[in-house]
């Protein structure tokens, strides 16, 4: 096996990655359209944007594979990212660089693999896009013009990301290491110690602006049943899929994070009650028309929201009041049946 090569600009591409603010953060709804239109015109099982770092290789978005990581050594977008162009190997096995891989010789078993180094905005070759298949298969000049094409597009969206000023200044703020101290390793989603720093740092933007605040506390409907019928397993697979649609049916400027076990928070920066009634109707909905295919059976669920909001203007705003009040508001929802939006009390 022939180990990924390092680039002779290694230092200053990874201090233009590390820049980004891009590794170990929560899934986004960007990049993860460009993997799901990818594998549809390809029809291949794994599609990665991965981002090449010092050790490692990291997915930004992942289908067809459970793990986020894997070491930079045995990586294949490792070697297309040093050669800075698009690299193919229609049979891995016949390759000599790549025969005795473990991703070859054991899971995920790679038979194929097309890479096309991805760039920042600086110019530098920081990931690729790639489609990986268990078979081996042609690929021709036509869809390899696809894939580039596909590539420009993450290109444009390493342009064109934006968090919120918030999230933005607390990933400056933090060391790259410490992110993944501040995302849910299973949901790829804020954890609570973020969602609360989040949240924390929103209010005293409203307070010193005089911006609204909203916030939504969201809890699965009777996700205990889940579990105790399925198993957890299970309930692990259908939490990620509602967190997956609780992100993507937010907006760029909100924050979702994990608050515990099956209840999320939804920070809405600058929100008034009725904008945010809106966005928590919209989730609502979103969760109830899901149908999450599992081993064990196709599981549907709908989730119960506290909302509760402030104005500077006329009330104090603080997390601990937001929570308190956004929790009542749940409990509320609760008793009337579940699955509704219950605002500070009153049915929305």
């Amino acid at each position: 096996m022939k180990a990924a090569p390092i680039p002779d600009n290694e230092a200053q591409r990874l201090a233009s990655l590390q820049d980004m603010l891009l590794l170990s953060t929560p899934d986004e709804e960007l990049f993860d359209r460009v993997t799901r239109t990818t594998k549809r015109v390809f029809d291949a099982p794994i599609v990665l944007v991965s981002l090449i770092d010092a050790q490692r290789q990291w997915f930004k978005s992942c289908i067809g594979l459970n793990v986020r990581e894997t070491v930079r050594d045995i990586s294949f977008c490792g070697h297309a990212v040093a050669e800075e162009q698009m690299l193919v190997i229609p049979d891995t096995k016949a390759d000599a660089r790549f025969a005795d891989n473990p991703l070859v010789t054991g899971a995920p078993n790679i038979r194929f693999y097309a890479g096309r180094p991805v760039k920042n905005l600086a110019g530098y070759a920081v990931g690729t896009l790639c489609v990986i298949d268990q078979k081996p298969r042609a690929f021709d000049q036509a869809e390899r013009e696809l894939l580039d094409d596909l590539a420009s597009w993450v290109e444009s969206g390493f342009r064109e990301r934006e968090l919120s000023e918030t999230q933005r200044s607390i990933l400056t703020e933090l060391q790259v290491a410490r992110h993944e101290s501040l995302t849910d390793p299973m949901l790829s989603i804020w954890n609570r110690r973020a969602a609360m720093e989040l949240l924390t740092r929103e209010c005293g933007h409203a307070m010193l602006h005089g911006h609204p605040l909203s916030l939504l506390v969201v809890d699965v409907d009777h996700f205990k049943r889940v579990n105790d019928t399925y198993g957890h397993p299970v309930g692990d697979a259908v939490l990620v899929e509602i967190a997956r649609v609780l992100r993507v049916n937010s907006r760029p400027v909100d924050a979702v994070g994990r608050y515990g076990g099956e209840e999320f928070l939804v920070v809405l920066p600058d929100t008034t009650t009725l904008q945010a009634t809106g966005i928590a109707e919209r989730l609502r909905g979103a969760v109830e028309s899901l149908e999450i295919a599992t081993p064990e059976a196709n599981i549907r669920c709908t989730i119960s929201v506290g909302l509760a909001s402030c104005e500077a203007s006329k009330n104090l705003c603080t997390p601990t009041d937001l929570i308190m009040r956004a929790d009542a508001a749940l409990l509320a929802a609760k008793r009337l049946g579940r699955n509704r939006v219950i605002f500070d009390g009153q049915p929305v």
